[in-house]
């Protein structure tokens, strides 16, 4: 499984590129590749713009189809993992879990997309996705349609309950993200008042 990264957003909330935003004494994008790199052997970054990460040790891929949202950054991922199953994460959650992402991998065989349910919706931005899920993906590009979750009913879905995340992030930080700077300030507000503890 290879582990992707998508930093296509225009991060406009934000007021700059988020991704390159310090925290923690790295920028959000290193520290979101440095969690990813203790789980997988191989990290892939998908992005509308390559060359803010072309200094970075992994392999940085451009969408195939540009200005086509997350659901293009996924579509692309697969097409360049080159591998079975892909685990995507977004830039902005500093507080990933890797026991979370291998818990993950553990249920994805059988199934063509692993998702965690939370209480108020799927996070289709912290998943696993089959390369089975390509044409179904492609089908929804090309009809405009650019919703994560359009092509699920076309495919087996297995949905992580909140309390197989809760046992494994009993903190509930995992799908936290930065949006815009009062997100950042409250990211590190609370590292100030309860250091979050990596689980490994």
């Amino acid at each position: 499984m290879v582990g992707v990264v998508l930093v296509g957003g225009k991060s406009r909330r934000f007021g700059r590129n988020k991704a390159l935003e310090p925290f923690q004494g790295e920028r959000l994008i290193d520290r979101q590749i440095r969690t990813l790199r203790s789980v997988f052997p191989e990290v892939l970054i998908i992005t509308n713009e390559p060359e803010p990460y072309l200094d970075l040790d992994v392999a940085v891929a451009r969408d195939v189809i540009p200005e086509q949202g997350p659901l293009g950054g996924i579509y692309t991922g697969l097409l360049f993992a080159q591998h079975e199953n892909i685990f995507v994460i977004a830039c902005d959650m500093p507080f990933v879990q890797p026991a979370v992402i291998r818990h993950m991998e553990q249920l994805a065989g059988g199934y063509d997309v692993v998702i965690p349910q939370k209480e108020d919706g799927l996070e289709p931005l912290h998943a696993i996705y089959s390369s089975r899920c390509l044409p179904h993906i492609r089908g929804m590009l090309e009809r405009g349609v650019l919703q994560v979750i359009s092509f699920f009913p076309a495919v087996k879905v297995c949905r992580l309950t909140a309390e197989e995340i809760g046992q494994l992030d009993p903190v509930g930080l995992s799908f936290f993200n930065i949006n815009t700077p009062g997100d950042m300030a409250k990211a590190k507000e609370v590292l100030a008042t309860r250091p979050v503890k990596v689980n490994p």
